[in-house]
């Protein structure tokens, strides 16, 4: 019983970390090397869960420096 408790957690972790990697990338990578790098919880989906906060990161960072996010009450 405990395998079937231990391997929800895991997909629970995957399924957390695709969100957060998306939404706060650099968390997102840290769960994602979490999941490659531990013995206790090893993932295969911890490399895509790093690549997909590394697009975030990039994609976040883009609209940042665009302008994107600024306040939009500048007198239309």
């Amino acid at each position: 019983m405990r395998s079937v408790s231990k391997q929800v957690t895991v997909q629970r972790l995957v399924v957390a970390g695709y969100i957060v990697a998306v939404a706060i990338p650099p968390l997102g990578m840290a769960i994602g090397l979490l999941l490659m790098l531990s013995p206790r919880v090893r993932s295969r989906h911890g490399v895509w869960i790093v690549l997909v906060s590394i697009g975030a990161g990039v994609i976040w960072g883009l609209m940042i420096s665009s302008g994107a996010l600024t306040a939009t009450d500048q007198g239309y």
